[in-house]
């Protein structure tokens, strides 16, 4: 019974931590991270100052909270884009995580305007700096095991040093689509950062991705 009232109480407090980081959220996306005290987002939240000071040693610990929800989401909606079918093929798989990567809702305004607001901090704190090494590192290395399943399937070899190249480059094509596509949306016809995205990954990779997007 102690137990089971023990992980009760941690299921709550973990809510309430979820609770918090989403209203921090939505503070900066409304209004920016400068925005984002401990009292606006109380208010936010429906809470007291107090409650939020019990849950994080410091508004920074919740800010760097917030950016690591932030990022983790829009990854797990790619990997959910790669997995979600019954996808046989690691080719077809690389290129759902390809297609998702570059399309709503990880490519729209706000995602951006929030991420922006992250990044300035990140040269300005170091916990900061971790947690993006963190959400980046997560990316990377989902994009190069995805990679080595499709070597894997085409009976290549490959290097560490070689997958841990590619998924660099591969991660960097998707940042710079991703970001563009966000900020000047209107300057992209219709399926053009698809297109671009999967040209790019072909050519890095060696494979045609291009005949398994859907």
């Amino acid at each position: 019974m102690n137990e089971k009232r023990r992980v009760s109480q941690q299921e709550k407090s973990n809510n309430r931590k979820n609770e918090l980081v989403d209203a921090t959220l939505r503070v900066i996306a409304s209004e920016g991270v400068k925005a984002a005290t401990v009292r606006s987002i109380a208010d936010e939240a429906n809470v007291t100052q107090g409650l939020i000071r019990y849950h994080f040693r410091s508004k920074d610990e919740l800010i760097i909270a917030a950016y690591e929800k932030h990022m983790t989401d829009l990854i797990d909606v790619a990997a959910h884009s790669a997995s979600k079918g019954d996808y046989s093929s690691a080719k077809k798989r690389l290129a759902m995580f390809v297609q998702a990567s570059v399309k709503p809702p990880i490519i729209d305004a706000q995602v951006i305007a929030i991420w922006a607001g992250f990044f300035q901090l990140l040269f300005h704190n170091a916990p900061m700096r971790e947690s993006h090494k963190k959400t980046y590192n997560l990316l990377r290395n989902h994009i190069k095991v995805l990679i080595a399943k499709v070597f894997e399937e085409e009976g290549r070899d490959a290097s560490e040093a070689e997958l841990r190249q590619l998924s660099i480059a591969c991660n960097a094509v998707l940042d710079g689509i991703w970001i563009e596509g966000g900020v000047i949306p209107d300057e992209f016809s219709e399926n053009e950062l698809v297109e671009t995205a999967i040209r790019a990954f072909s050519a890095l990779v060696n494979v045609e991705l291009k005949q398994y997007l859907t």
